[in-house]
């Protein structure tokens, strides 16, 4: 399968940024309640993190298609671990692979920056998803004390 993972145009891809969350927020919590408050600012951070260390912001594409999108971080408050803030992927691409690509993709690349273990926040609600993180390694760590119905998960990422 051809794929591509490009850094964000933001500019030109913003409003996609912003549908790709809507849609990972209601998958995650099965309503659109407290969306518009968890995209505040959004597109502020993303330009500030440009050109900050550390911060990746990727759209998938397929061909000339943007399927997807990934953001995530070589950093988080435990050593040496990163933080995977999303991974998205157009529901008419889900269940294709291309998950399983944008996870491997990622662990190679926080493997690169020197983490030996990345960290994710997910909702208990969303089968679907811990299912992928599970068959990818991840595993529970504690429930998340920033939003009472996700739990943080962790994946070692062998160097």
């Amino acid at each position: 399968m051809d794929i591509g993972f490009l850094p964000i145009d933001i500019k030109k891809h913003f409003n996609l940024c912003v549908d790709f969350r809507r849609d990972a927020f209601f998958c995650s919590f099965n309503t659109y309640d407290g969306y518009e408050e968890s995209v505040k600012g959004y597109k502020e951070k993303m330009i500030r993190r440009e050109t900050e260390n550390g911060w990746y912001y990727f759209h998938i594409w397929k061909g000339n298609e943007i399927i997807g999108q990934l953001e995530y971080r070589s950093f988080s408050g435990l050593p040496n671990t990163g933080y995977v803030h999303l991974i998205y992927i157009l529901p008419s691409y889900r269940g294709c692979g291309i998950a399983d690509i944008a996870e491997n993709r990622i662990a190679k690349h926080l493997k690169s920056k020197r983490c030996k273990q990345a960290i994710l926040s997910v909702s208990r609600n969303n089968g679907r998803a811990i299912r992928h993180y599970k068959r990818h390694g991840w595993s529970y760590l504690k429930p998340n004390p920033k939003h009472q119905v996700t739990d943080l998960y962790i994946r070692q990422l062998c160097l």
